[in-house]
């Protein structure tokens, strides 16, 4: 449990749903307030209903945002409740993988226990990995390619 949130904490997690939350709201007073203090301004109205427009249509994925409780477990945060994941990681010691620290993955955090990897302050099953190869991102005349060595069923 105190894994889980002091992940949680130091991905910043907690105050990114509260400044989501509060520019929303912002965006709602905003377009409130465009409209009831001038409304005889057209391009000041046409703001106005942009804003409410834009925060009616982003107010399912907020609250789906606000609403997730581990960010940190993006495999299991939308099918088990708060206590049921904390049960999955409470008796996990993860032991930094040291053998995988080369020069492109220095800076990369990369830990693993019993049951699960912490790669990068995302908790993933082990029985939900499989390992994959690179995978196309970009178009052929530019062949970019992405390390997609992780894939989630």
């Amino acid at each position: 449990m105190k894994q889980l949130r002091k992940t949680e904490w130091r991905r910043g997690y907690p105050i990114k749903k509260n400044l989501a939350l509060c520019a929303w709201g912002l965006m709602v007073l905003a377009g409130f307030a465009g409209i009831l203090s001038h409304p005889e301004n057209i391009p000041s109205l046409a703001a106005s209903v942009l804003a409410l427009a834009g925060a009616v249509l982003t107010l399912p994925r907020l609250l789906r945002y606000y609403r997730t409780t581990y960010h940190s477990l993006p495999a299991l945060n939308r099918r088990l409740t708060k206590e049921e994941q904390e049960e999955l990681l409470e008796n996990e010691n993860f032991e930094t993988i040291t053998e995988l620290k080369t020069e492109s993955l220095r800076w990369t955090d990369i830990a693993e226990s019993a049951h699960w990897l912490r790669i990068n302050g995302r908790y993933i099953p082990k029985e939900l990995v499989i390992l994959g190869g690179a995978e196309v991102t970009g178009n052929i005349m530019n062949r970019r390619r992405r390390a997609g060595f992780l894939r989630i069923l």
